[in-house]
């Protein structure tokens, strides 16, 4: 896993993963009281995440 920020500045875990293929994916996951369960938006700001959008 990877950690990375949201334009708003909050804290997102970044892991990579691949089905037994050659496609990767990306899921997100909060840092805190909802560590655990992936998420799509940012639970801060609600900005949707792409890794290409945060730092």
């Amino acid at each position: 896993m990877q950690e990375r920020f949201c334009k708003c500045g909050n804290q997102v875990m970044v892991q990579y993963h691949n089905k037994k293929s050659e496609c990767w994916f990306t899921r997100f996951w909060a840092i805190g009281s909802t560590f655990g369960k992936t998420i799509r938006v940012c639970p801060e700001c609600g900005c949707p995440l792409d890794i290409n959008s945060l730092k």
